[in-house]
């Protein structure tokens, strides 16, 4: 855990807040379209609007940032996701044929059963 995964780590956080300070924003103009307040309110609604969602946004990595235990836990994430050896082009395409072929495979054989069951049930019931 060195200070390039800290560097990630803040990288992150401030991603998160800028993603957490728009999604709050969507919903207060969402909210203030659906109340009237956005036209009652014009002169500042809008601005009002901006700074609780930012206020929000640093809110929630002020949460994250705030306990040692959850930094060292994602330290200790980020740490374990550079440990994982990640398959080759050329396995990816082989492991995705062998889904796909076992896929079509029992896609059939669920199909066959399908119209057997079916046959059988309209010959028990008429």
């Amino acid at each position: 855990m060195g200070k390039d995964d800290a560097t990630w780590l803040s990288i992150c956080h401030g991603a998160f807040a800028l993603f957490s300070a728009y999604i709050t924003l969507l919903a207060l103009e969402t909210l203030g379209s659906i109340a009237g307040w956005s036209e009652r309110y014009d002169s500042w609604y809008p601005l009002l609007s901006r700074l609780v969602a930012l206020a929000c946004g640093f809110a929630a990595v002020y949460y994250l940032r705030v306990s040692t235990e959850r930094r060292e836990f994602h330290l200790a994430t980020i740490g374990e996701i550079r440990k994982v050896t990640w398959p080759s082009m050329p396995d990816t395409k082989k492991m995705t044929i062998i889904v796909a072929v076992v896929v079509a495979i029992f896609a059939v054989i669920l199909s066959v059963f399908d119209l057997l069951w079916a046959k059988i049930l309209q010959l028990i019931l008429p």
